[in-house]
C-alpha cells in the first residue's frame, strides 16, 4: 500500500531517503518511479542523483546549494500537487538467455560446501530441478531496482506465476560468478561482476547486462542494459547454446521490446 503521508529519512547533509509504502507492490514501484520522473522533470540545480528502491528513493543533493529543509520542502510540494500514476506505463521488454543449472554456479557451489542450488530449491518445492527451471522460466520479471554493482537488478515476477519456496546461505559466499541469476524470497537478482552473495543460483547469462567500454554497439548510448520500470523475460538456453552466445558478447543483437504495461490488470500485486 502507498501510505498517506510517506515517512522522510534525514541522511546526513546531503541525502533523504522517502518510504512511500510498505508492500513492494507493482504500483508502489511505478508510484516511486513516477514520483522520480516528476522530480527529475523540476530540473531542480540542488538535484544530484537519485535511487529508486522497491518502496522507497534516495535523493542526493548538493548541500552548497540548499539545505535539508529545503529539499523536504520540494518533495512535500511535489506530493501535495499529487502523483498520478498513468495506467499505461511505458516499461521495455529485455530478453535473456539464462543456462540454468550451469557448471559455473555449480561448482561455485561445491565451495561453499553446498548441493548444486537447484537441487536445493527443488527438494525444498519437493518437485523436480526441471520443474523450479520452467517455474521461474514462466513469468516476466518486473524490475524495481539497479544496485549493488554496476549492472546488477533486482526483480520480481508480475501476472500469474508459480512460487518457489527458496532458503539462503546460512553463511554468505565470498564469491559468486559473474552473470549469475539468483533467487531470495520473491525477488531475482543478477550478479553482474564477481562479488559475495547469499542467495539460491539459479544460473548464468551468456551475455553483457553492462558495458563500461561500449564494445557492443547497444551500450553507445548508455552503460546499463536494464533500468528499473524495465521487464525482464528469461529464456533457458543450453550448454552450446551459452558458448556460442558467451563468445559473440561483444557483437550480440539484444532483444529489447518497446512496450507498456497495465498495472490495473494486475490487481494488487
Amino acid at each position: 500500500m502507498v501510505f498517506k503521508e510517506p515517512i522522510i529519512l534525514k541522511g546526513g547533509d546531503s541525502n533523504i531517503t522517502i518510504k512511500f509504502g510498505d508492500d513492494g507492490s507493482l504500483y508502489l514501484n511505478l508510484y516511486i518511479l513516477t514520483f522520480e520522473k516528476i522530480t527529475k522533470s523540476r530540473k531542480p540545480q540542488w538535484l544530484v542523483d537519485t535511487t529508486a528502491l522497491r518502496t522507497t528513493i534516495m535523493l542526493t543533493f548538493d548541500p552548497l546549494l540548499i539545505q535539508i529543509d529545503g529539499v523536504i520542502a520540494a518533495v512535500e510540494e511535489i506530493i501535495a500537487d499529487g502523483i498520478s500514476v498513468p495506467n499505461e506505463y511505458p516499461s521495455r521488454i529485455v530478453h535473456l538467455p539464462v543456462f540454468y543449472n550451469d557448471p559455473l554456479t555449480r561448482e561455485c557451489a561445491k565451495c561453499f560446501n553446498m548441493p548444486p542450488n537447484l537441487e536445493v530449491m527443488a527438494k525444498e518445492n519437493n518437485t523436480s530441478v526441471d520443474e523450479i527451471i520452467r517455474r521461474h522460466e514462466a513469468p516476466e520479471y518486473f524490475v524495481s531496482y539497479t544496485s549493488f554493482m554496476f549492472g546488477s537488478v533486482g526483480a520480481f515476477p508480475i501476472g500469474k506465476y508459480k512460487n518457489i519456496k527458496n532458503s539462503k546461505y546460512k553463511t554468505p559466499r565470498t564469491w559468486t560468478p559473474p552473470g549469475t541469476v539468483g533467487i531470495g524470497g520473491s525477488t531475482t537478482a543478477i550478479y553482474s561482476m564477481k562479488s559475495p552473495g547469499g542467495v539460491m543460483m539459479l544460473g548464468n547469462i551468456p551475455i553483457k547486462t553492462y558495458d563500461i567500454d561500449a564494445k557492443n554497439k547497444h551500450f553507445e548510448n548508455g552503460n546499463l542494459l536494464v533500468h528499473p520500470g524495465d521487464r525482464i523475460k528469461f529464456h533457458c538456453i543450453d550448454a552450446n547454446q551459452y558458448e556460442r552466445l558467451k563468445n559473440q558478447r561483444d557483437s550480440y543483437a539484444y532483444e529489447i521490446e518497446s512496450s507498456h504495461i497495465e498495472w490495473k490488470s494486475y490487481g494488487n500485486m
